[in-house]
């Protein structure tokens, strides 16, 4: 949707360039060339706004119909090119009418009308003073603060809304359901794993020496990760180097506890490794809880 969004503001951008040229063309140019020049870059555009609209759910392509699209596109390429000012006009209004939109996703209603009433009002005035015009972009400035704050407000709303609605999905209910009665039945039968105060369990099997990876360390790690149904999704057992950072939370976690020649095994809740997403792959569900067994190595302690 990005990529889409920014080829359109193009469009912006390319009537700014013609207001910026001047109307002056050749009587003797050749028309023949003109009209494949013509058909080269309508084809040459439209596809490429093609193959990225085409990318598009479904739910946007409904808010963003192609016969609109061409609609709009039409009136701006049929525009006559010696009409400067409105062109100059069309282009302001363009790039404002992306913030407008960016304002009305998030629930701020704008008056249109009084919109332009202000605008011309001010652009029509015979002259205004340096006073004015800071005045001006004060109030403004100090609305549109309260605009943006309006707007984290509305998009954090609509994420903690989209999570809630993954979280209740029937599989994932079910995956974070059956992750808890794992670690609290292998806990129970081992008393030997322990619990941090993030939800990860783990099992020291060696406790290894030396000094900890930590946070900011890196070690050498061999390690094989299991789905609680006993399932490997992913195995190295030549070691690769990596930091705690690097890697999904819980995993991250028991890792900075390592010392070198350590041998873990880490039962990693749902919310701890992939969450309510999983992997693209499918291999790993939503909420799924992951058991890794770790060995370290050439651990470098963090400072």
């Amino acid at each position: 949707m990005k990529k889409f969004v920014m080829l359109c503001g193009a469009a912006a951008m390319m009537i700014t360039a013609v207001t910026s040229c001047g109307n002056s063309s050749s009587a003797s140019a050749d028309s023949g060339f003109g009209d494949s020049l013509a058909v080269a870059l309508g084809a040459s555009q439209g596809s490429r706004l093609a193959s990225d609209y085409n990318t598009l759910p479904e739910e946007q392509k409904a808010s963003l119909k192609k016969d609109d699209i061409l609609r709009g596109f039409k009136q701006v390429i049929m525009t006559d090119t010696t009409q400067q000012g409105y062109l100059t006009g069309l282009s302001f209004g363009l790039q404002l009418a992306g913030q407008l939109y960016r304002y009305e996703q998030a629930g701020i209603k704008i008056d249109r009308s009084k919109l332009y009433d202000a605008y011309a009002k001010a652009f029509n005035a015979d002259s205004i003073s340096t006073e004015e015009l800071q005045k001006a972009q004060l109030e403004f400035q100090t609305l549109a603060q309260q605009a943006q704050e309006k707007m984290m407000e509305f998009y954090r709303q609509q994420e903690e809304a989209a999570k809630a609605a993954k979280e209740n999905a029937p599989e994932a209910k079910e995956n974070k359901e059956k992750g808890e009665a794992y670690i609290k039945d292998a806990m129970a039968k081992d008393p030997s794993i322990k619990m941090t105060d993030s939800g990860l369990a783990y099992k020291v099997i060696n406790e290894g020496t030396g000094e900890a990876v930590g946070q900011n360390g890196r070690a050498k790690v061999k390690y094989t990760g299991k789905l609680i149904d006993g399932t490997v999704f992913d195995s190295n057992s030549e070691g690769v180097s990596f930091s705690p950072r690097q890697v999904v939370p819980g995993f991250g976690e028991g890792l900075a506890m390592m010392k070198n020649g350590a041998k873990y095994v880490l039962y990693i809740p749902g919310n701890l490794a992939y969450g309510v997403d999983g992997t693209p792959d499918g291999k790993i569900g939503p909420n799924a809880t992951l058991v890794f067994e770790i060995e370290t190595s050439d651990v470098e302690p963090g400072k």
